[in-house]
């Protein structure tokens, strides 16, 4: 059995591999501990046990858990989330949580992230306003079943400033990370479902704010085509500029059964997954991570690119979802 001085160095390990490169350890511990440097430095090198108290304190702000220090059976994996709740935990908390997901995988030396979905990418979403705030009304309306929302109809120009600001400082940090992603034919159903739905059930404000909502669908599909034949990620409605290479597309004909997530960011990997089509549940288990990422690279193996030169594939991918969201619009 590992000795307390042990743990704790695992600890102040953990802490160390969440920090960007410029912050210092030593201050970062000083400063949330309210204790000198010096003091700082004896507890970094296990010469000063921690308190229970200041365990709590830095397991409290870097997000890791007993289990996490102690380590857990193999058969045990240990999750964090927050649950979205009409009052309590919004849709503007949750895009700030995503806010510092992107924006410490974009500030580490070294990043990458897969993401293996079965429907379009928040991260795609957020992009188009409307797009967003329609999923996002959704969620609240009929998935979460938000009191507030339950005699309201979608207006397409009802958008929150707040959500606006989140939404470009969430691309502005996603756009410079290396990303892997895999899409589907599939992967407008449930969104065209909804849409569709909400339009027989009478729920948008006018059926010109579903056909502008189809519009505004086709605007996400020609970026996330443009960005694939350029091979790099650009903010919609800007020149096309950015990292090169750092947009690979692969189309898989399987269903994705998950929304998978998977980052690596300096020494930190992590694994997400969503609980209730919305909800993200986060854990840093490394065995759970190199599974799921040996899993996501068979997939690559067996998926077709559409990003760079696969322009006869990626230009029938495309066409596919266009057909697919005409084919609702005409039906509105």
């Amino acid at each position: 059995m590992e000795n307390q001085e042990d743990i704790q160095i695992r600890m102040i390990r953990m802490i160390r591999d969440q920090l960007p490169d410029h912050v210092s350890l030593v201050d970062e511990i000083a400063d949330l501990l309210e204790i000198s440097n010096d003091s700082a430095y004896r507890r970094i090198r296990g010469e000063k046990p921690l308190s229970l108290q200041e365990v709590q304190k830095l397991a409290g702000t870097y997000q890791f858990s007993l289990d996490d220090l102690i380590g857990n059976p193999s058969n045990s994996v240990t999750f964090r989330t927050n649950f979205l709740e009409e009052g309590s935990y919004s849709f503007v908390d949750w895009l700030k949580g995503l806010l510092e997901f992107t924006k410490g995988a974009s500030q580490a030396e070294e990043s990458e992230a897969i993401f293996i979905l079965n429907e379009l990418s928040i991260f795609h979403m957020v992009q188009i306003p409307e797009v967003c705030a329609f999923k996002m009304f959704f969620w609240k309306k009929s998935n979460l079943d938000f009191p507030g929302y339950r005699e309201l109809k979608f207006r397409v120009d009802d958008l929150e400033e707040e959500v606006l600001t989140l939404s470009e400082e969430i691309t502005r940090h996603y756009v410079v990370i290396n990303t892997k992603e895999f899409t589907t034919e599939e992967s407008l159903n449930s969104f065209l479902k909804q849409l569709q739905y909400y339009s027989e059930a009478g729920y948008f404000n006018s059926r010109e704010d579903a056909l502008v909502l189809c519009k505004k669908l086709h605007d996400l599909v020609d970026h996330q085509q443009h960005q694939a034949a350029l091979g790099f990620k650009f903010r919609h409605g800007n020149p096309p500029s950015g990292v090169a290479g750092n947009f690979q597309l692969y189309h898989n004909d399987l269903i994705l059964a998950d929304n998978t997530i998977l980052v690596k960011a300096g020494n930190t990997n992590a694994t997400y997954l969503t609980c209730n089509a919305i909800n993200l549940m986060q854990s840093h288990d490394r065995a759970f991570f190199e599974y799921n990422y040996a899993w996501g690279l068979n997939l690559l193996s067996k998926s077709v690119p559409i990003s760079g030169t696969a322009e006869k594939e990626r230009n029938k991918f495309f066409r596919i979802l266009h057909e697919k969201i005409n084919s609702v619009a005409n039906r509105l």
